[in-house]
């Protein structure tokens, strides 16, 4: 080689050496820099701190849950876990465990391998320990500095702790599915037994969830859950932790789990849950299961016993529609009791926060505070004939419930009163279904809605819950203005501060005016018309609602300080209520029955800002009659018809045909 070119080649190795060096001292001094930030686990005991549980009180001070969903943690000393446990652990999770400090290259190395023939992730070359750490320290984000300071904590661990402490404290904190953290909540959880009495087949079962506790689930995936133990038996087997002969009758072994409880909370199990899910999604799970938070709700303990006793006082048999109830406080939005249904433990979806229904005539308030709005007075006369329009490439066609009412003209506060769907087709035809829909999401409706005239009388495309039909009719107790719901009082954590409070002041909805106006008609329907089996002898308002072929029925109203919204009907949606017991489920029958039982024990006395009207029907004596009709079928009264009422109405509104429903 000549000097010249020998030259070139060590100035270009030198220079590469040069670059290589400012490489490795920018990488230490990155090093370095992360892990001034990482905390001391010498000089900080706390550093090993696990989370803390988050408790839910009542409004009466009373505790209604321990939230450990994220956290249900007993922690036990080392020797009190089986050493067939911690194989088991080592023989799926980690292989090499005894033989790293912290960190395996050569899991790394493999791992990188087979997820890049793969093409996707297949293994991951995280230790114990860095699972550990990555639990204790870290918020679990996938990115460099995370995994940097994982490694770091790792090889941290392992100076100031033993394979076995680090084990144990690996198997106090692991999530192993079903609310369980750490493997004595596991072992109580799944086997109804304590972490020091763990067979070895009960070991390779939970030893298998840990990489993805929701499809080993053995309660709902039993057979992945199998499929899983015996790779852990033989994993075992083939690491030399036990010998074929225990593998074999391990894996002989059936799951023996211990039996279900019921899920959830003994005491207002579905208000629990509807605080849950706002709070999760407001703070957070790592905060709601591990900060160990203490939540103030709403719930008012008398006011949920009185739901559920209304509930069980009028629908209790098995073969009864489902029901759901919510209770608001209208002067400041808070959520005083919730039924989601009859029995949670057989069905934990919230028919009351979740579910989303047709209205039936209850969504009629929305358009007379349409109407109001524009200047249309409840005093103004519409036509009740039959009613045809285009809509869309189709001919909406409405009739009255029953074809009760063939023809004349009504008020629209005895429209209201009674429910007459042809004059309401004809009132949102001329204010809009455009300003209806916004009136009603002014009002507390947060469900979207199509501006289709069918709303007029219910028909809504994806239906709405008690729980906004409770809050928009708090807004005509509360003057117009709307306060949106919650349960939640306060949120502060465990040194006390306030970290979440809902606003409670409310804004303007509709004109005082019109709420007053509304007030008055409900008030009517509550009195004199088709809400009057909800009366329970104080000032209510109210609006009952029927949907199609009796397939959803509602009573909404106020009375005192609370407004409630009762639905009964059956969750699969197009099952008809035409016999239950008997008679056709009508807004005005069981859900009355409901609302006024539970009204009548939770209402507290507590008068409505609104103002009331004197409950008389407002119509010109000329050319009108007074008719006795039954007010669930709007028909002349039969002798077996309960509690018929006299109204007033134009000569020859009714066909004079009589109520042939089953009382």
């Amino acid at each position: 080689m000549s000097r010249k070119r020998l030259v070139r080649v060590l100035s270009a190795a030198s220079g590469l050496l040069a670059a290589v060096l400012v490489l490795l001292l920018l990488f230490a001094g990155y090093l370095w820099h992360v892990s001034r930030s990482l905390p001391d686990l010498r000089a900080d005991p706390g550093a090993f701190e696990v989370a803390q549980t988050s408790v839910v009180y009542a409004a009466d001070g009373s505790v209604i849950a321990e939230w450990y969903d994220g956290e249900d943690r007993t922690v036990v000393p080392a020797g009190d876990i089986p050493e067939w446990m911690k194989q088991a652990v080592v023989a799926i999770e980690d292989r090499r465990f005894h033989e790293h400090g912290g960190v395996d290259i050569q899991s790394i190395v493999r791992a990188l391998s087979v997820n890049s023939r793969a093409g996707e992730i297949r293994q991951g070359g995280s230790t114990i320990t860095q699972q550990t750490v990555k639990l204790l320290f870290t918020d679990g984000e996938r990115t460099l500095t995370r995994k940097i300071e994982e490694a770091l904590l790792a090889l941290s661990l392992e100076t100031r702790a033993d394979k076995d402490e680090v084990l144990s404290v690996y198997l106090n904190t692991v999530y192993f599915g079903r609310g369980a953290y750490g493997i004595e909540s596991a072992a109580q959880r799944f086997f109804g037994v304590s972490a020091q009495d763990l067979t070895l087949p009960q070991s390779a079962l939970l030893a298998g969830c840990i990489r993805s506790p929701t499809r080993y689930d053995p309660f709902v995936n039993p057979e992945s859950a199998l499929e899983r133990r015996d790779l852990v038996l033989r994993e075992m087997r083939n690491q030399g932790h036990i010998d074929p002969e225990d593998a074999a009758i391990a894996a002989a072994e059936p799951l023996g789990l211990k039996a279900e409880s019921a899920a959830g909370p003994a005491f207002a199990p579905y208000f629990v849950e509807y605080v849950r899910r706002d709070l999760l999604t407001r703070l957070g799970s790592e905060r709601l299961y591990r900060g160990g938070l203490h939540i103030r709700t709403t719930l008012d303990p008398a006011a949920q016993r009185a739901a559920e006793a209304a509930v069980r006082s009028v629908l209790f048999t098995p073969e009864d529609p489902e029901v759901a109830i919510a209770a608001v406080r209208w002067a400041d939005g808070a959520v005083v009791a919730i039924v989601g249904g009859r029995d949670f433990a057989a069905e934990q979806f919230d028919l009351a926060t979740q579910g989303r229904r047709q209205t039936g005539s209850a969504f009629k308030p929305f358009v007379l505070a349409a109407a109001l709005e524009q200047g249309y007075s409840v005093e103004s006369s519409w036509d009740a004939s039959p009613f045809s329009t285009p809509v869309k490439d189709e001919i909406w066609h409405v009739e009255n419930y029953e074809n009760s009412i063939t023809g004349g003209s009504y008020t629209l506060e005895t429209a209201t009163i009674w429910s007459i769907n042809t004059v309401y087709a004809r009132l949102i035809t001329a204010v809009g279904p455009d300003k209806v829909v916004d009136v009603a999401q002014r009002m507390g409706i947060t469900t979207p809605l199509d501006p289709d005239p069918a709303i007029a009388l219910g028909g809504l495309t994806r239906g709405v819950s008690p729980l906004e039909m409770a809050a928009a009719f708090a807004t005509i107790a509360n003057g117009g203005v709307a306060i949106p719901p919650s349960g939640v009082s306060t949120v502060t954590d465990a040194e006390g501060a306030v970290i979440y409070q809902p606003e409670r002041t409310g804004s303007r909805a509709i004109g005082e005016d019109v709420a007053t106006a509304l007030a008055d008609v409900l008030g009517q329907v509550y009195t004199s018309g088709t809400g009057t089996g909800a009366n329970f002898g104080q000032w209510g308002a109210v609006k009952t609602g029927t949907a199609q072929s009796w397939r959803d029925a509602w009573l909404v109203g106020y009375s005192g300080a609370l407004s409630t919204a009762v639905w009964i009907g059956y969750p699969e949606a197009q099952v008809p209520m035409d016999n239950v017991r008997g008679i056709r489920v009508t807004g005005g029958s069981f859900p009355a029955q409901v609302w006024k039982g539970f009204m009548q024990a939770a209402s507290g006395g507590t008068s409505a800002t609104a103002l009331a009207g004197d409950g008389a029907v407002q119509v010109p004596m000329e050319g009108y009659e007074v008719y006795e009709v039954c007010p669930e079928s709007f028909r002349m009264a039969a002798e077996s018809c309960p509690g018929p009422v006299e109204i007033l109405l134009p000569l020859g509104a009714l066909s004079g045909e009589v109520c042939r429903l089953a009382h």
